[in-house]
């Protein structure tokens, strides 16, 4: 017998951490996957003060999330879900979340958080998860356009590239999103050479060719989906964060080709998971 394994959830009791919560419910309702809620307890660091000269240490202690673990079943409630598991560790937050992802079929986290536990869900931080996670790792904050039905992926020819359009395309099947495939490349600056510079134009169809190749299986595994496909000539995040202001999800591949293969790694990364202006799932 399968067991599906179900979208794992970070809560911390934060604005965005309850975003994601809300997210998942959605998510859970469209397609049966079960949802687990963790709260991870920090151990506080020890505090130092003085008394009538003599220096007094308070020992640290650890934060009780057994109230944010109802606060959660609530919400879900709320939502229509019944049924979830919830669970507290204690730890560091990035190390027990990636633990746990390693039996989930997603990791759900808001875009940011709130106090010591706020840190572990912003920055440099969720790069980490998403480039370390095992499953898909999903940044969930408000869609400036509410009502956008447009799943952007970006593709630039890689396996996980390929993956993450996969990944949208499986989406778009049950919620009738249009998936819109995006190029974007950095404009290559003219040669002083004439005879060795590469016309512009010969290096749009180049890239529009690698794109419709790499789509083109996936409209034959996914004939009812709505796929669209463009070729922009600028630079590979800057495209995907302004295609993200229309946009209802973002998807990247964990590694890519060429200028994307910062996309986890560096300036990419950063822009999409910081910039972009809707949920964002990261695939590998």
């Amino acid at each position: 017998m399968t067991t599906t394994l179900p979208l794992l959830v970070a809560y911390d009791g934060s604005a965005d951490a309850r975003r994601a919560l809300i997210w998942t419910a959605r998510e859970s309702l469209r397609t049966g996957t079960p949802v687990r809620v963790l709260a991870v307890n920090e151990i506080l660091p020890p505090t130092w003060g003085g008394v009538g000269g003599m220096v007094v240490v308070t020992e640290g202690y650890v934060l009780d999330s057994s109230a944010l673990l109802e606060e959660a079943e609530k919400t879900l409630a709320d939502e229509g879900v019944t049924n979830a598991i919830t669970e507290q560790r204690t730890g560091p937050v990035v190390s027990e979340l990636l633990l746990a992802a390693e039996s989930a079929s997603a990791l759900v986290i808001g875009s940011q958080g709130h106090g010591a536990a706020g840190e572990a869900l912003i920055g440099s931080v969720s790069q980490h998860l998403a480039r370390h996670a095992t499953c898909p790792v999903v940044v969930v904050r408000e869609p400036r356009d509410s009502a956008a039905r447009r799943i952007i992926v970006g593709i630039d020819g890689s396996r996980t590239s390929a993956a993450a359009l996969e990944y949208a395309c499986r989406r778009a099947e049950t919620t009738g999103e249009t998936v819109v495939a995006i190029h974007g490349f950095h404009v290559r600056v003219p040669s002083t050479d004439v005879w060795a510079s590469t016309p512009r134009s010969v290096e749009t169809d180049e890239r529009e060719r690698l794109l419709s190749e790499s789509i083109a299986g996936v409209r034959e595994d996914h004939p009812d989906v709505r796929l669209e496909q463009e070729v922009v000539a600028v630079a590979p995040e800057r495209c995907l964060v302004d295609a993200s202001a229309s946009a209802s999800l973002v998807v990247v591949g964990s590694r890519g080709l060429g200028y994307f293969s910062g996309l986890l790694l560096g300036s990419v990364s950063q822009a999409v998971l910081h910039r972009a202006t809707c949920p964002v799932a990261v695939v590998r």
